[in-house]
C-alpha cells in the first residue's frame, strides 16, 4: 500500500477545518465506472464538487494506491445523518474506485462487461481497503471487531 497525499485544499470541507474524534471507518463505493482516483482528486479539489458539499478522506485503487484527500481527523462530508447522528462526525470516509468494465444504466441497473476483470479489480480495491483499515485501526487504536467501528453505506 502506498499513501499519496492529495489534500483537497480548495474543498470547503478542508477549508472549514473542523476536526472529529475518530471512532471508526466508513467504506463507500464511488458508484460510477471510474478506476482512477486521480480523476476524483482533480474534480473534487473545488469548493463544491458538482455543486454539492461532498468530500471524503481517501480514494482507493486496485494497485494499492491510496489517495489521501483530507487529514484523517478532519470532518468529511461523505454520508447523511439519521436518528443516531452522522458518521461524518465520527468516521473516516473512504471510497473504492470502480472498474471500467461495469456499465451503469440510467434506470439504476448495471451490466458487467468482463466479469473476470471486474472481479480482479474489486479484489484489488478490497485488499487496498483491508490494508488501509488495518493501518488506521492501529494508528487510532480502533478495535475493528467492535460494532460500529468499520461500517459502510
Amino acid at each position: 500500500m502506498k499513501i499519496i497525499e492529495s489534500i483537497l485544499k480548495l474543498n470547503e470541507c478542508f477549508v472549514t477545518g473542523k476536526k472529529i474524534p475518530i471512532k471508526g471507518i466508513m467504506l463507500h463505493s464511488v458508484g460510477v465506472s471510474q478506476p482512477s482516483a486521480q480523476t476524483f482528486v482533480r474534480s473534487w479539489n473545488t469548493a463544491k464538487p458538482g455543486g454539492r458539499s461532498v468530500c471524503v478522506h481517501a480514494f482507493l485503487e486496485q494497485n494499492g494506491d491510496v489517495y489521501q484527500t483530507l487529514p484523517w481527523d478532519y470532518r468529511a462530508w461523505h454520508c447523511g445523518s439519521g436518528p443516531k447522528g452522522s458518521a461524518n462526525d465520527t468516521h473516516i470516509g473512504v471510497e473504492m474506485t470502480e472498474p471500467s468494465t461495469i456499465q451503469y444504466n440510467p434506470n439504476g441497473s448495471w451490466v458487467d462487461k468482463d466479469p473476470a476483470k471486474t472481479k480482479s479489480f474489486i479484489l484489488g480495491t478490497y485488499n487496498t481497503a483491508v490494508e488501509l483499515f488495518a493501518k488506521l485501526c492501529k494508528d487510532f487504536k480502533l478495535d475493528p471487531l467492535k460494532d460500529g467501528v468499520i461500517i459502510s453505506h
